[in-house]
């Protein structure tokens, strides 16, 4: 983070002014300012991208220690603590830069083993004690070499700082939602795309009653309709269907059976419709759905939480048909900010702008703020959505003495 930056100014120099004043009052350690903490807490509750601008990689650490973690609950408690320690050795250096002890941290002690590396992976780890000066000197040992200047320790220890706010709103929604068991993607998804805390604990509960309404329709048969498992269920591939299922006076084939592979819980008279043929296809229809297809690959479309975020924004007008076919949005043009030089990939995309930022541009922590957009955090969402924005930079230029 900048520190310089306007989200520096506000709360990465109060953060510092509260260490300082706690120091002066025999107390060092992480900041335990009451007012300032919960000013930034329910700025976070509000603002879910603000933990982002404060700490560029804060969401992919928190999406690293929940992996694999069945409840979240505990795991949350655990990143919560491996934070504080985190602070802890970033506000040492700060406070005490001529203390020689704090110049080395052991990889072999009982904060490290038990607290630190059960909730964070040994990457993450090296690369947030890199932040703050430590390199690996040995298997056992990671030592200050270039300790950064005051002002940088001080905007990293508010950013971990921000990562166990973050982790305690995390919990809530947890506890909030018993005692019903998240997946810690969906959580992570909700809190994104939900934005304050009182929308993403609504979205994960109606998202909750989708998936056991979805259930309980599994597990209902139809004696009527219901497809055999496989083809050795019924005698093998060729063998006829029952006579139950079929019409006497069709031939046999692809009409004996009605199709219930897409809508087992839903209208059972909707068919499947054709797919166009691979020969010859039709250039309009292809470049539509490759576009549409490359949409989702950006925006994570297909998740059930994105359709619940786009009905949270834009709810259906009453006495509107409800199954009325919905045509495709015309999808926006990106361009690139003047930030981002050739072959760089882009870190941020704000979509109130429409445009790609690289991760240290200043207007693109102003984006995180007060607009809309979302953190590309892998590298082939980055490349998709560098690809997409130089097509749309492309067309732009060559429609340009046309339109």
């Amino acid at each position: 983070m900048c520190a310089g930056s306007a989200l520096w100014q506000e709360y990465g120099q109060e953060y510092r002014r509260c260490l300082e004043r706690e120091f002066r009052q025999g107390r060092a350690g992480p900041c335990s300012d009451p007012c300032f903490g919960e000013r930034l807490r329910q700025r976070l509750r509000s603002e879910p991208a603000l933990l982002g601008a404060l700490q560029e990689d804060a969401p992919a650490l928190l999406a690293h220690g929940l992996r694999g973690h069945p409840d979240p609950g505990p795991a949350l408690r655990g990143l919560a603590a491996a934070f504080r320690l985190l602070e802890l050795a970033a506000t040492n250096l700060y406070l005490f830069p001529w203390r020689k002890e704090f110049g080395t941290v052991q990889t072999f002690s009982g904060a490290y083993v038990h607290s630190l590396r059960p909730a964070l992976p040994e990457a993450d780890l090296l690369r947030s004690f890199g932040r703050l000066g430590y390199e690996r000197r040995d298997p056992h040992r990671l030592v200050v070499s270039r300790p950064p200047p005051a002002p940088e320790l001080a905007a990293v220890a508010c950013g971990f700082f921000a990562c166990r706010l973050e982790c305690e709103i995390l919990a809530e929604v947890v506890l909030r939602l018993q005692p019903r068991r998240l997946r810690a993607e969906d959580l992570l998804e909700a809190r994104r795309l939900a934005g304050d805390v009182e929308a993403c604990v609504e979205m994960l509960r109606q998202l909750g009653m989708r998936r056991e309404a979805a259930a309980d329709c599994a597990d209902s048969v139809d004696l009527y309709r219901e497809m055999p498992v496989s083809p050795e269920d019924v005698g093998g591939e060729d063998a006829a269907p029952p006579a139950l299922w079929r019409d006497p006076s069709s031939p046999r084939g692809a009409q004996d059976v009605p199709g219930m592979g897409w809508d087992r819980c839903g209208d059972g008279e909707r068919e499947q419709e054709p797919l166009p043929s691979t020969g010859n296809p039709n250039p309009d229809t292809s470049s539509s759905s490759s576009h549409l297809f490359l949409e989702q690959e950006l925006s994570g479309a297909g998740s059930p939480l994105s359709a619940l975020a786009t009905g949270r924004r834009s709810p259906q007008a009453p006495g509107e048909p409800q199954d009325l076919p919905q045509e495709a949005p015309e999808l926006p043009c990106y361009q690139l900010h003047s930030c981002l030089r050739r072959g760089a990939l882009p870190s941020y995309c704000c979509t109130t702008c429409q445009q790609l930022h690289a991760g240290a541009c200043a207007a693109g922590q102003a984006c995180r703020t007060r607009h809309r957009g979302q953190e590309l955090r892998s590298e082939r969402q980055q490349r998709l959505w560098l690809q997409r924005t130089e097509v749309d930079m492309l067309l732009a230029d060559s429609a340009g003495p046309w339109s």
